[in-house]
């Protein structure tokens, strides 16, 4: 195909380029899907927060900060994970998926950590959060990871194969 050719074809097309175009950066703005969590408690509802699922590395990097590490001698001192914290990990989740602008003003806001005596994020929601309410925001976060299909589907096919 000659260059001339080529040129004519771009710009004759040109909108249906800049509409595939668009189509894309529109697609890739709605990729991130956030669902509202709120905490309610006694049929009140005190306050609510936006979550999105994570992907595989954004649960390992919650877990790695979890995960205290100590070296081994016996090993060279090398680092050998010790003790894992799973109340740290769950608030860390949490604080993870929370929407930036809902994580600043809940979770990032400084009088509320003076008001709790905590110095990070994920201290308060450890601090503000019930047990329950956290399992239940994992829950959910999970879900828009896209672990809930996985799991439903795995119950469903051993049902069948009972």
């Amino acid at each position: 195909m000659s260059e001339e050719k080529k040129d004519y074809m771009v710009q004759n097309n040109e909108d249906v380029i800049l509409q595939d175009v668009a189509g894309v950066l529109e697609a890739m703005e709605t990729i991130i899907e956030y669902k509202l969590f709120e905490v309610i408690r006694d049929g009140k509802k005190l306050f609510s927060f936006q979550v999105r699922g994570l992907d595989d590395s954004e649960f390992e990097k919650c877990r790695d900060q979890a995960t205290k590490v100590a070296k081994d001698r016996r090993l060279g001192n090398l680092a050998v994970p010790r003790e894992f914290n799973s109340a740290k990990f769950n608030s860390l989740i949490i604080y993870s998926a929370t929407h930036p602008e809902d994580k600043k003003v809940i979770w990032d806001n400084k009088d509320l950590w003076q008001k709790a005596n905590v110095v990070t994020g994920w201290q308060l929601i450890d601090k503000v959060l019930k047990r329950g309410e956290k399992e239940k925001c994992i829950e959910l976060i999970e879900s828009l990871s896209g672990y809930a299909d996985e799991d439903a589907e795995d119950v469903e096919e051993t049902l069948k194969n009972s």
